[in-house]
């Protein structure tokens, strides 16, 4: 949403931004380029019910504060479902995961989606962040009102940094894996660390990102001199020398949900613009890119068999094909365009 709110500042619209701060990863706000009105409060120890009312009040006054000449901006189903119910209909919706799919019951699951594409439909736009999006949604039929906008990188990448080039040679005899981002999914990511750490001692796993559970892997970096954890960083700063020490980029993300197997993550266009190879978990819309473009390997990263045997298998020549494919495809596919956006809003 950073990225977002920059790009409708730079384009010259007067705003004013709201955000509910958790106690989650928050490093990116600290050199944020534009000014954050007001910042609500989020108790992470708060029952579900208690969350939603604080939504519902907060949302209210703001939608009230701010009815005239306004169009607001709703990232998420939460704000916009709750916005959307109390009577807002002019406003812009961006959806970077379908929440409503992480509904254990397949009644509400169901009315979710409903809503979730009744609130889709009413916006003045839509913005939705994965084709796997618009084909589970709306089975590739795609309202008027609805755009794609891909977790491209920043537009830092434009100015700031030129592409860097090939990758260094590849070693097998010791390769570092990376993983970069929220560090989350104990049946696959930390799986895949945990056989690196305890099968192949020649290899490094280097984990960059905030971790709010540190149960899942303080343990196997404690036990495990080849498995590394960095903490949180700069983003978009400090992704080239993030990138420029990774020879293989995991994105094995887990499955078991709805939404991890219809989304295209940054991770994809991250790692073809800094040329590194991707791992990714198997059926998945993440899984038909990486083999639409031949720029990696998929797997079944809940199994640790199917781990061992695609790291046992790596070849250089497989690396080194996969990043020269990453560097045939130009840079600026793979950076994020504000022009898309404002073309729209304007």
């Amino acid at each position: 949403c950073i990225k977002r709110i920059s790009t409708i500042q730079d384009a010259g619209f007067p705003i004013k931004v709201y955000g509910f701060l958790t106690e989650g990863y928050t490093e990116n706000l600290k050199n944020i380029p534009f000014q954050i009105h007001e910042t609500i409060n989020r108790e992470q120890s708060a029952s579900k019910i208690n969350k939603v009312l604080l939504f519902r009040s907060t949302i209210k006054r703001i939608l009230k504060e701010n009815k005239q000449n306004c169009i607001f901006y709703f990232f998420g189903f939460e704000i916009a479902s709750i916005a959307y119910c109390l009577g807002c209909r002019n406003y812009i919706y961006e959806e970077a995961d379908i929440s409503a799919t992480r509904a254990n019951n397949n009644f509400i699951r169901r009315s979710l989606l409903s809503l979730d594409k009744q609130i889709i439909r009413k916006s003045k736009l839509t913005i939705l962040t994965s084709a796997g999006f618009i084909e589970y949604l709306f089975n590739n039929q795609c309202p008027k009102n609805v755009i794609l906008q891909p977790n491209k990188l920043s537009p830092y990448f434009y100015s700031e940094q030129k592409r860097i080039g090939i990758k260094k040679e590849f070693n097998t005899e010791h390769l570092t894996f990376g993983f970069v981002g929220a560090i989350r999914y104990p049946n696959t990511i930390m799986r895949f660390a945990q056989v690196i750490g305890s099968m192949f001692p020649q290899h490094e796993l280097h984990f960059y990102g905030a971790a709010t559970d540190h149960s899942y892997i303080d343990p196997i970096v404690n036990i495990h001199k080849n498995v590394f954890f960095h903490g949180p960083f700069r983003n978009p700063v400090d992704l080239p020398s993030i990138y420029e020490n990774i020879d293989i980029s995991i994105a094995c993300y887990d499955t078991t949900s709805e939404n991890v197997k219809i989304a295209e993550p940054n991770k994809l266009y991250e790692s073809i613009y800094f040329e590194t190879p991707l791992v990714v978990s198997s059926e998945t819309f993440l899984a038909r890119q990486v083999e639409k473009y031949d720029i990696g390997f998929c797997i079944d990263a809940s199994n640790d068999d199917s781990i061992s045997n695609f790291i046992t298998q790596i070849n250089i020549s497989q690396l080194q094909h996969a990043s020269k494919n990453m560097h045939a495809i130009a840079y600026k596919e793979l950076v994020d365009s504000p022009k898309i956006l404002i073309e729209y809003v304007a």
